[in-house]
């Protein structure tokens, strides 16, 4: 199969790429000889060249700063192959607009370079060197988005400079995660192929959605016609998504968005550019008084849907999902309220354009999938009317179902659907949900929330539920549904009864208690943190006990997430819930024991005695806990067993200055500590004899301020709000 392919491979088309072609592309190759490098990887080079990857010979290799958009920067200094006309074929095999051009560099001696930073790398990224002026490989680094040494060693074999590619095939390769031995070569054909041909491919996606990413239209318009070009000469077993075969057939499918992408990037090159404005700052204008706001609404909604196209999605945690509400265009559009549904609904129908934004599951995957405007449309149309009201609808279904409802508030239309016997489930939960919670907090996609400023300011009184002005219906009141849709989930063993419960907790905690008991019937509410404070909190005797008896049972048991442990700092009395605290944290191997975790001290955690306990029982524990690996970069970095840590690296008189001690448990515990506001000191790359003077400092100041810490979420109305703890304030 493998030798077919790369018999198959690579017919030479005349048609030419976007991207400058260099004058010897086309020009006969004779292959250096070599006894070092194996024949098929001199075979798979000419392949390479023949579909396309850039040719050097007859540049000048030269220092230079070629237009890119490597690691979030427009221009990289490099050395590369310069010819006539201002381009340069660099290390990677592509080609690249150079801005300046510097002296002549000496190939030898970066090769050279190159062989002192172990360039395979365990096949991993390079991109931690990247932006180091001080490393003498950095030019070859900068142009690392894939591992390159296949483009590097195929480059030296077209310049006929076997001796240097010979090096860089013999350098030692670094274990990889997977493999605990080093220099493991591809053996054949096939397997080099993929190897070389995968990464060059991806290399030139990368720049192409980078490029388009950083609104460079002409670069991403150039490399994708290019990467187009090339993908047509590979054989079609190569396009399709074979990732789980056995067989050595490289998998290029991440290409596929490549056509459309490009395409939106020569639309935005044939329309005019938009005048340039401040949009963060007219989102940031809440009491509307700028100009903007002073064009009539339609004229701002024609500017604001117009700009979709430039919205940005950014990730909260990776992986995770976009979130949109950070944007000012969205902000706005969401401002605008139900004025913007129907050029939403319109957009929803119509508009076909990409969003400069990308999806992805990690920032080295290759896979990055456009987001179109359609998709943030859909968004945004959730927040305005709730996912169920639009979710499956058609755009005249969703335009005939908001001519029946624009005169009304999302409120009133969440009630009306709370009160419709033949809603869904789902439904029914969006709209309590709607309904109970607080009025700063805006519930977007995916399950994120975005709180306005000051929202979770300790000791504010929470804003009103969205559903405030409902307060006074009756037969039947908000109450009363909730109840009556807490009793049907019960009834029928659903999950939801627990997240209805909670919701009529938030709207009415006096008229919730008989519905939680009842919902607390099935195990999964009886574990819920959330039922549990709100049972708490209405002084339920069997709260605690019902809770504390289903920890073990948890999926994730000991559960690490901080606020599944809620109930524990709310409410550090309950002599149940105090001894859950202490088997939970009072034994040194448990996972959440201070000592596994020194960056969950600086939590709501220090409001319960025993974790207080546990913390000052590891700051006595001398056990090596993690190890000093590397001082780089303005950063330090400690190694332990399931991870490392990494922090600024501060000028400090205590620092150990050449070999940094080991980190031992109570170190760690110490430097966790040290973080919180009103602690004393603490650095981990601080000498022993520092670090056991500080100790004592950190150990007085937890039995002096322990009791009178206050932690925060400290009730259910703020458990949206991210969990911290302060020290009590001062009496003045």
């Amino acid at each position: 199969m493998a030798c077919f392919i790369v018999l198959a491979l690579f017919a030479l088309r005349e048609a030419r790429a976007a991207l400058p072609v260099p004058p010897n592309q086309r020009t006969p190759w004779n292959p250096p000889s070599t006894s070092t490098i194996p024949n098929y990887v001199i075979k798979v080079a000419d392949q390479l060249f023949n579909a396309g990857f850039a040719d050097p010979r007859g540049g000048v290799y030269r220092k230079v700063e070629v237009f890119s958009h490597h690691f979030d920067q427009r221009i990289t200094q490099t050395h590369a192959w310069v010819f006539p006309g201002d381009f340069a074929v660099c290390w990677n095999g592509m080609v690249y607009r150079v801005k300046t051009a510097g002296d002549a560099a000496d190939l030898e001696a970066d090769v050279q370079a190159i062989l002192a930073t172990k360039p395979w790398g365990g096949r991993m990224l390079a991109s931690i060197r990247s932006g180091d002026d001080s490393d003498p490989a950095a030019f070859w680094a900068n142009m690392q988005t894939q591992p390159i040494v296949p483009a590097s060693i195929a480059l030296l074999l077209r310049l006929g400079r076997a001796d240097l590619a010979d090096k860089l095939w013999v350098a030692r390769d670094q274990p990889t995660l997977t493999w605990d031995q080093a220099h493991l070569h591809e053996r054949e054909e096939g397997l080099w192929l993929t190897t070389a041909g995968t990464a060059w491919f991806a290399a030139a996606y990368w720049r192409f959605v980078f490029a388009f990413g950083a609104a460079d239209d002409f670069d991403s318009a150039d490399v994708g016609e290019s990467i187009l070009e090339w993908r047509s000469r590979m054989p079609n077993a190569w396009q399709t998504e074979n990732r789980w075969l056995s067989n050595p057939v490289s998998d290029i499918s991440f290409l596929t968005p490549v056509p459309e992408i490009a395409a939106d990037a020569r639309r935005r090159l044939k329309e005019p550019r938009r005048q340039n404005i401040d949009l963060k700052a007219i989102a940031d204008d809440k009491n509307g008084t700028g100009e903007f706001f002073h064009q009539t609404q339609a004229v701002r909604l024609a500017q604001l849907t117009d700009r979709l196209e430039d919205v940005v999605g950014s990730k909260i945690t990776i992986p995770g999902s976009l979130m949109f509400s950070f944007d000012p265009v969205y902000q706005l559009l969401v401002r605008e309220g139900g004025a913007a549904v129907p050029a939403l609904i319109d957009a929803y129908e119509n508009d076909h354009r990409l969003t400069r934004t990308f999806d992805y599951s990690r920032p080295w995957s290759i896979e990055y999938k456009p987001i179109a405007v359609r998709h943030v449309v859909e968004l945004l149309l959730g927040d305005l009317l709730g996912d169920s009201a639009w979710s499956g609808k058609s755009p005249a279904e969703l335009r005939s179902w908001w001519h029946d409802r624009q005169s009304t508030t999302r409120a009133e239309r969440s009630f009306e659907t709370l009160a419709d016997d033949h809603a869904t489930p789902e439904q029914w939960t969006e709209s309590a949900d709607f309904l109970a919670t607080r009025s700063d907090l805006q519930r977007s996609g995916h399950g994120w929330s975005t709180l306005q400023p000051g929202a979770c300011d300790p000791g504010a009184t929470p804003a009103p539920p969205n559903g405030e002005p409902l307060r006074s219906r009756t037969k039947p009141s908000v109450t009363e549904l909730m109840q009556k849709r807490v009793a049907a989930f019960a009834n029928q063993g659903s999950e939801l009864a627990c997240s209805m419960a909670i919701k009529l907790a938030l709207w009415d905690q006096k008229g919730a208690l008989s519905s939680l008991r009842l919902a607390a019937k099935l195990q999964s509410c009886r574990a819920n943190p959330q039922v549990a404070v709100a049972r708490l909190s209405l002084g339920d005797a069997n709260a605690a006990s019902d809770w504390t008896a289903e920890l073990p049972h948890h999926a994730k048991f000991p559960p690490l997430a901080q606020q599944e442990l809620a109930p524990l700092w709310m409410f550090p009395e309950d002599p149940v819930l105090d001894q859950a605290a202490q088997a939970l944290f009072g034994d040194a191997n448990s996972q959440l024991s201070p000592i596994k975790s020194a960056m969950s001290i600086n939590s709501p955690l220090m409001a319960i005695p025993a974790f207080r306990r546990a913390v000052l029982s590891a700051l006595q524990d001398p056990t090596i806990a993690a190890r000093f690996t590397q001082r780089a970069n303005g950063y330090i970095q400690f190694a332990f067993d399931k991870g490392s840590v990494s922090f600024p690296d501060r000028v400090d008189s205590r620092s150990a200055k050449d070999a940094v001690p080991p980190a031992r448990a109570q170190d760690m515990v110490a430097w966790g500590m040290s973080s919180i506001d009103g602690a004393p000191e603490f650095g981990l790359d601080w000498t022993t004899a520092a670090k056991d003077a500080a100790l004592p400092a950190i150990r007085s100041f937890i039995e002096k301020n322990g009791p009178d810490m206050q932690p925060f979420p400290s009730r259910l109305a703020e458990m949206d709000c991210g969990g911290r703890i302060a020290l009590k304030p001062v009496a003045k």
